[in-house]
């Protein structure tokens, strides 16, 4: 695996993954991002097993294919000291593949791996049921709802916000709820029509890490379930 990418477009990618990966997990694994470079992007994957974050950066100068998963945040540590839009060169042995190579102007660092094969990875498929949404109006509906949601870990079905589709007089919402049995908060947005869309609790941590995701997107978003 041999590849060159922007510092600016892998750093704010590796930023979302620290608040989805489990800082104090007692699998390895799950403090690993998972790198794979192909057809000229780079895809990075973190997850704690609730929560699955993928992202991908285009226009990679890929030079041999592969992947492999290393530490989040030591990567993230040292690609931010890196300087701004410098290109990062990384490479990985292909004998013991266990050391993956990030090498920028006068700096080289060498990180331990771990099998790409122990990562897990679902193979469901979210794209049965979808509807596409205005972000900005999905972010206001988060936070409309978020602050009423349970801190209670022993009752999980208050520790999330509840998505659902709604009629009133022919016109159809997505309607969000979100109560910790003191106070309820309720907000909803119109959609052109009725979509098959499933009930679902989002979790608190999944929440969060979307409102940050969208605080800096502007366009349509395609909900999924």
């Amino acid at each position: 695996m041999k590849f060159s990418v922007n510092q600016k477009d892998l750093q704010e990618a590796l930023s979302y993954c620290q608040g989805v990966i489990e800082k104090r997990s007692t699998l390895p694994i799950l403090s690993n991002v998972l790198l794979d470079s192909g057809n000229s992007k780079l895809t990075i994957t973190a997850t704690d097993l609730d929560l699955i974050f993928i992202h991908q950066i285009n226009n990679v100068e890929i030079l041999e294919e592969g992947k492999t998963t290393t530490s989040s945040s030591i990567m993230f540590d040292i690609v931010r000291k890196f300087s701004t839009d410098k290109k990062i060169n990384l490479s990985i042995n292909n004998e013991s593949k266990s050391k993956l190579q990030l090498e920028s102007e006068q700096s080289i660092f060498n990180l331990n791996c771990i099998n790409p094969s122990e990562f897990p990875l679902t193979d469901e498929n979210f794209n049965q049921n979808d509807f596409v949404i205005n972000s900005k109006q999905f972010l206001k509906l988060l936070n409309k709802c978020k602050f009423s949601v349970s801190s209670d870990e022993t009752r999980h079905y208050l520790s999330g916000i509840y998505f659902h589709q709604t009629e009133v007089e022919d016109k159809f919402y997505l309607t969000a709820v979100a109560t910790d049995s003191h106070r309820m908060s309720i907000s909803k947005i119109r959609i052109k029509e009725k979509i098959n869309f499933d009930p679902i609790i989002l979790p608190k941590k999944t929440i969060y890490q979307l409102c940050n995701l969208l605080e800096s997107y502007d366009g349509d978003l395609k909900i999924s379930n």
